[in-house]
């Protein structure tokens, strides 16, 4: 089982790779990850070989990854004033779809991978039949979430909503816009109050 991360960084800081401001580019509706030779370790099991002093086989990752908005965002409040809850979040998020390449390569050239996620291989478009789950969107957590933020996410759901639909919610319009996604696709994740699915 190969598992290419960050690796275990001085600080203990472990399997995360800081993506460089230049790698990621934003329009209003997408957003994409390009990452070209990355140093990462092919760390293949885990914590019996940080016990025996090996770091894992040094590799190199490239990786371009796609995400798109499918559908309307919905409004997240947060549930708590204290920053360090889980319930501490706030945001505007949308069902997204995704699909990217990547490849890796071990140092010593003895190992070599590459693939294609929610795409079929050949293709550049999303396939329906690959998407599993994926969101795209604003949040703010922790400390950075303020009293204010619910004026502001009451004016933004108001806006959301058509004259036609004044008494639906934004999460009742974002399940029928999502409804051409896979049935497996999780949604909600615990991180939208109970108040968006109950009037």
């Amino acid at each position: 089982m190969h598992d290419f991360n960050g690796g275990i960084r001085p600080n203990g800081l472990f399997w995360v790779v800081q993506v460089p401001d230049e790698a990621v580019t934003t329009t209003e509706d997408t957003l994409t990850i390009s990452l070209t030779n990355v140093a990462v370790v092919d760390q293949i099991s885990f914590p019996g070989n940080i016990f025996l002093g090996s770091t894992g086989h040094p590799a190199t990752l490239t990786l371009n990854m796609t995400f798109q908005k499918h559908g309307r965002p919905r409004i997240v409040r947060a549930t708590s004033a204290s920053p360090i809850s889980p319930h501490s979040w706030a945001g505007e998020m949308s069902d997204a779809v995704y699909s990217g390449d990547f490849s890796v390569v071990y140092a010593d050239h003895t190992f070599s991978a590459k693939g294609t996620f929610g795409k079929l291989p050949g293709q550049q478009v999303p396939a329906p039949s690959l998407q599993i789950f994926a969101e795209i969107g604003t949040e703010r957590n922790g400390s950075f979430v303020r009293p204010e933020d619910e004026d502001e996410n009451e004016r933004a759901a108001a806006a959301l909503q058509s004259p036609g639909e004044a008494s639906a919610s934004v999460a009742v319009g974002q399940l029928s816009a999502s409804a051409t996604l896979p049935a497996n696709s999780p949604k909600w994740r615990g991180k939208v109050p109970v108040e968006y699915l109950v009037h």
